[in-house]
Order: structure tokens, then sequence, then C-alpha cells
């Protein structure tokens, strides 16, 4: 991991470059650090908090705060499945249930073939496809059991 972080360092600096303070590079470095490793190990958040010079203990409260950063290594698929209250009103449990019996892994687990990490997400503003999930980033709207067979029949 150490020759990951160190190969990252030219980059870090042109990111680092590009802010007025140096602190408000943090986000984009752990980003960068993410997409990389993994996710956010604690050798990441060192790496992040030289570059950004924001102290280490503050750079664990952002990682921690946002559900965006991994603390451990995610799937190869990772999906967030919204239970914000439209989804809740538009019937996301038992499609979410359904999701998880296929997976074998519930909220913050990984398959055990590493092929999808399942989170559960308060809200993923796209209220009017409720209910919907993300799958790499990319949006997935009013799900039925049915479409979640598609969907992870795709990705395989």
């Amino acid at each position: 991991m150490e020759d990951i972080l160190k190969n990252l360092d030219s980059e870090a600096q042109r990111i680092v470059a590009k802010y007025d303070q140096k602190n408000a590079s943090l986000l984009t470095l752990l980003h960068l650090g993410q997409d990389r490793v993994g996710y956010i190990s604690p050798e990441v958040e060192a790496w992040a908090s030289k570059w950004s010079e924001v102290p280490l203990v503050h750079v664990h409260e952002v990682v921690t705060f946002y559900t965006m950063y991994h603390q451990k290594p995610a799937g190869k698929h990772h999906i967030r499945f919204c239970s914000g209250t439209s989804c809740m009103l538009r019937g996301h449990e038992p499609i979410l249930d359904h999701l998880k019996k296929k997976l074998k892994a519930d909220n913050h687990e990984t398959t055990t073939d590493g092929q999808f990490s399942l989170e559960e997400a308060e809200c993923l503003c796209a209220c009017e496809q409720a209910p919907m999930m993300q799958v790499d980033g990319k949006y997935y709207g009013n799900l039925t059991e049915e479409k979640i067979e598609q969907i992870l029949n795709g990705l395989k």
C-alpha cells in the first residue's frame, strides 16, 4: 500500500495546488486514495493528512462522517440502496430484503466472493424513481424484485 500512495504523490501535489488553502483539498485527496487503494485505510488517512495539512484526528472524523468513504474493502460492485422517506413509502422494504437474500449480505457487508458490497443510504436524491438504488454510481429506479434480478445478472 505504501508504494501505491507514494505513486499518488504527484497527483496529490497537483490537487493541492488547485486550492488556496491546502485543507480544502482533503475530500478530493480521500477520493483519490480510496479509488486507488479500494478503501480508506489508516495509511490513506495519514497520507491525506500529510498532503492537506489537516490533523489526522480530523481526517478520521471526516472519513467516519461521510458514508461515501469506505473503511474496509468494498466489493467490485458497490450497491447503495435508498431507505429514504419516498422509497419507504413506495415499498422498498421487501425489495431490499430480496436483495439481501440474493446477495447473502447485510448492510455494510461484502459478499463472500467479493463481487458486491451493500450499503443502505438515507437518501440518494432520486425520489421520483422510488424505490431506487445506485450501483457503481449508476441509478436504477422503480425497483421490483424482478428488476433486482435483471440488474444483478447484468453485472456478473
